[in-house]
């Protein structure tokens, strides 16, 4: 098998998905971590030219890069080891948890009095500097000013962070209907729907969701997710505060 790298970010929710598809496939990879925090690592021209929307996580296969974080465990999917397709509604279990916004869940409450996120704010201004800095970067950079000022404009809506949070719970609603039924979220054996929805769960005990599936099958389909090896290998974040991610 060829080598497998993953570029990833420790507390990212999307690369911990990534990881827990590799650990459950069982194939070897080694990870490179990029620091989106504090250096910015993503922005430095040798990143940009494998992910060019500057993002984590990203997965290397000997020369070949594949990004989006649903398309790389789809590719983890089709490596030889154990079958993680699950079954029909495996896929839309996957956009349906990455369509939440996880943006809106994190900095809901780390924002001043008037609804402004000091940490968005200073990511703006960040973006801005770099703007002039790049001018390479001048396209991706605009995206990202433009999403930055969309978003800062979103945590000042109070009602609209309630639509953001109560799609949420409705996710974690249809969690628990579906696993009623079954064992696993997307049939009888572990899936990457799985590894998408440990991720979820876990950041939402960080956010202080827990009680939301208390007295639900969720309560116990989670422990037995925490209690799989891979939680523990793909290092999932689950303790802590907000601000560590």
């Amino acid at each position: 098998m060829q080598d497998l790298t993953l570029y990833d970010h420790p507390g990212s929710i999307c690369s911990q998905m990534a990881r827990l598809a590799l650990v459950e496939k069982g194939v070897p990879f080694t990870r490179i971590p990029i620091d989106i925090m504090e250096t910015n690592q993503q922005f430095e021209p040798w990143y940009v030219a494998l992910n060019p929307k500057a993002v984590v996580p990203t997965l290397k296969i000997g020369d070949r890069i594949v990004t989006d974080t649903i398309n790389i465990v789809n590719t983890v999917q089709a490596l030889p080891g154990p079958d993680l397709s699950g079954d029909e509604t495996t896929q839309s279990w996957l956009k349906r948890i990455m369509a939440l916004h996880y943006g809106v869940l994190l900095y809901r409450n780390r924002r001043d009095a008037d609804g402004t996120a000091p940490q968005i704010v200073s990511r703006g201004r960040y973006l801005e500097q770099l703007l002039q800095q790049r001018p390479d970067l001048a396209t991706l950079v605009e995206a990202r000013l433009d999403g930055n000022r969309r978003f800062q404009a979103l945590l000042k809506d109070a009602d609209g962070i309630e639509r953001h949070v109560a799609a949420t719970r409705d996710l974690v609603d249809q969690f628990a209907k579906a696993l009623d039924r079954q064992p696993f979220l997307a049939g009888k054996t572990y899936s990457l729907a799985d590894c998408f929805a440990t991720a979820a769960l876990a950041r939402f005990t960080i956010h202080g969701f827990a009680d939301w599936w208390a007295d639900t099958p969720v309560d116990s389909y989670y422990g037995r997710m925490k209690q799989r090896a891979s939680f523990a290998a793909a290092e999932v974040v689950e303790t802590g505060t907000e601000r560590d991610l």
